[in-house]
């Protein structure tokens, strides 16, 4: 039974992992990448892998908490709300990016922000990653 429990929460941990990793490569190639129209084109197909990676971690979450007879603690709600807000940031980055031209000026702006909202992202994960093992 405890394997059980350690490959499920396993099984959470490693697409928050992947999508750390993810958001920490979509951060050096808007740093890297000089062809806006490239990095539009980037940053909107990989759009689906951070989108598959959110839903694998909402649903195993969801799925170790009914398993494991988890009740609301403080833990489980700061998970929530780190997931409400990595996905309001993604949908603010997605329609910034589906909004702007590559070649204009706003297209920089647009590039200073999306960079802005992925540190945010990242650092929602490092925060619930490194803070929520410890709360009680």
């Amino acid at each position: 039974m405890e394997t059980m429990e350690n490959m499920m929460i396993q099984l959470h941990i490693w697409p928050v992992v992947a999508l750390a990793f993810l958001i920490a490569l979509n951060i050096v190639v808007i740093l890297m990448q000089k062809d806006d129209r490239k990095l539009k084109k980037y940053l909107r197909i990989q759009a689906t892998a951070w989108t598959t990676l959110m839903s694998m971690i909402l649903f195993t979450g969801a799925a170790v908490m009914a398993y494991l007879h988890i009740g609301f603690s403080v833990k489980i709600i700061l998970m929530i709300v780190a997931a409400v807000a990595l996905s309001s940031l993604e949908i603010r980055r997605h329609y910034l990016i589906k909004r702007s031209r590559p070649g204009n000026e706003c297209f920089s702006d647009a590039r200073k922000k999306v960079l802005r909202y992925y540190i945010f992202q990242l650092l929602w994960i490092l925060m619930i990653g490194g803070f929520v093992p410890q709360l009680p």
